[in-house]
């Protein structure tokens, strides 16, 4: 399958093969979660890959990840993104204090931005995964005006809210130009522990409402544990302490279906 193209000028990250928003148009469906839980899967698989945290307001990438630090500056004023598990990683949470809140108008907001693309020293990387803030305003806008994304992927939950919301997301994506390579479904239902039998906490099928309605494809349904809360709390994503289970599993069928879409 040809690689998907989005029509601009410029590639200001011409080292960087494919460049993936991920973006849900409202908080609260783990889309943070499943971007770095995507990114180190994308690493296990082999790939150089990076992730950038472009929510601004909410940058939680690095409590995900258990990383801290403030990164160093190049000579010639670059700045050089941490590393946690082989993923390079830029967040605004570096560069504040814990508890200071973002109180930034879209200007402020846009000039950040346009640092994560035009200063840091990303490189080589097959994969840049940028975890987009809730909602379809500055941050997307700017992005898809100045980055060559190859696709977004939208991360919906199955409550009718929630798809109301992430269709805003699949309609901003469509109305820049940016191909929407799937939509992944989470928190679909909890497994029981004591007899495996899935239990579904709200109507089934949200994801796959949203796949048909604007025909892009369904990527795959990952399930509520609280597992993945508390090892995420913890710094500890959980396809690196238990890479043999479902979820972990699941992200690998889904990063497979992202390879194929995104392979020239």
């Amino acid at each position: 399958m040809d690689k998907p193209k989005f029509f601009i000028n410029k590639n200001p990250l011409e080292e960087v093969k494919n460049i993936i928003a991920i973006g849900s148009g409202k908080g609260g469906v783990g889309k943070t979660t499943v971007s770095v839980n995507l990114a180190l899967t994308l690493k296990n698989k082999g790939f150089k890959v990076g992730l950038m945290d472009a929510d601004v307001y909410g940058p939680n990438v690095p409590v995900m990840m258990g990383l801290s630090g403030t990164p160093n500056i190049t000579d010639d004023k670059k700045i050089i993104p941490l590393e946690k598990d082989g993923i390079k990683i830029i967040s605004v949470h570096f560069f504040v204090q814990e508890d200071q809140p973002l109180i930034w108008r879209g200007p402020l907001v846009s000039n950040l931005i346009n640092q994560f693309i035009n200063d840091v020293e990303w490189g080589e990387l097959d994969y840049l995964l940028v975890d987009l803030p809730p909602g379809t305003g500055d941050v997307q806008i700017s992005l898809s005006q100045k980055l060559k994304l190859t696709g977004g992927i939208v991360v919906t939950t199955p409550q009718k809210i929630s798809q109301y919301d992430v269709k805003k997301a699949v309609n901003m994506f469509k109305a820049v130009n940016v191909p929407v390579l799937g939509v992944i479904e989470n928190m679909s239902y909890v497994v029981c522990p004591k007899c495996g039998e899935k239990i579904y906490l709200f109507p089934q099928g949200g994801g796959e409402n949203i796949s048909k309605l604007f025909n892009i494809d369904f990527l795959g349904s990952l399930p509520f544990d609280p597992q993945v809360s508390s090892h995420s709390d913890e710094g500890r994503p959980i396809v690196l302490v238990s890479p043999d289970n479902e979820i972990s599993k699941t992200y690998e069928n889904i990063v497979e279906k992202i390879v194929e879409k995104t392979s020239n």
